[in-house]
């Protein structure tokens, strides 16, 4: 971004860690503005101390996105504050890896509330800003088990076509409005959430600031069109 370029107002959930934190951690090198929800207020508070070490700053509220009320409280402060939102990031998710013997019940309505309902919830709280103001993009982060089978994870797949589904209906019913939809189908990446072994290599990934970039790239794009589905995947495993 130059000098006379506004920074670009970009909210996102799930930002305290993993995909979120170096979604954030990027576009704060970039010369983004931030505002950053997550449930955990220590997590928000490292990594708006990392974006401040690196000369950004941002925004935090910390908010638990499975409540509707607070997610949409959430979501109008940061844009009252930011005085304004071009984009938002809905990165929040939870990965649960077990079989359908396995999971329980408990575990699959945690998964639904937290990868469906809050991508919902956070939606429709910042649809009313971006639709009053033509313009807007909203990128829901699903996963390659968002359009492929999963065995060994069914209900984490569920979640996550679920987002695929309702990202690209939404895209139809918001475009006329100027807002743009893009969903992310990353694979394997270097999280916590995704290491099953920690003793095994997991360098082969794609990094978290991967997934940062490529959201750059996406919401740089001309206004005149919009990457609907990217797919970010690691090049090559380890043999």
């Amino acid at each position: 971004m130059t000098e006379n370029e506004k920074p670009v107002k970009v909210i996102i959930t799930g930002a305290g860690r993993g995909i979120g934190k170096g979604i954030a951690t990027f576009l704060a090198r970039e010369g983004f503005e931030l505002g950053l929800i997550a449930r955990t207020k220590n997590d928000l508070d490292l990594v708006k101390l990392s974006v401040q070490a690196m000369g950004g700053n941002c925004l935090t509220v910390p908010c638990d996105i499975r409540n509707q009320v607070n997610t949409e409280a959430a979501i109008n402060h940061l844009v009252e504050k930011m005085e304004g939102v071009d984009a938002l990031i809905n990165n929040a998710g939870l990965v649960i890896r077990k079989d359908v013997f396995e999971l329980s019940l408990e575990e699959w309505q945690t998964m639904m509330e937290t990868n469906v309902n809050g991508v919902f919830f956070a939606t429709r709280a910042v649809l009313p800003h971006m639709k009053e103001q033509g313009s807007g993009h909203i990128i829901n982060i699903s996963s390659i088990s968002g359009r492929l089978p999963l065995a060994g994870g069914s209900g984490y797949a569920a979640s996550k076509y679920a987002v695929t589904g309702f990202s690209e209906s939404l895209f139809f019913e918001v475009r006329d409005h100027g807002i743009k939809v893009t969903t992310i189908f990353p694979g394997s990446v270097d999280t916590d959430s995704h290491r099953h072994d920690s003793d095994e290599d997991h360098t082969w990934k794609v990094q978290p600031e991967e997934v940062g970039q490529a959201c750059r790239d996406i919401l740089l794009t001309s206004p005149a069109n919009c990457i609907s589905r990217m797919e970010i995947r690691p090049l090559r495993k380890p043999k």
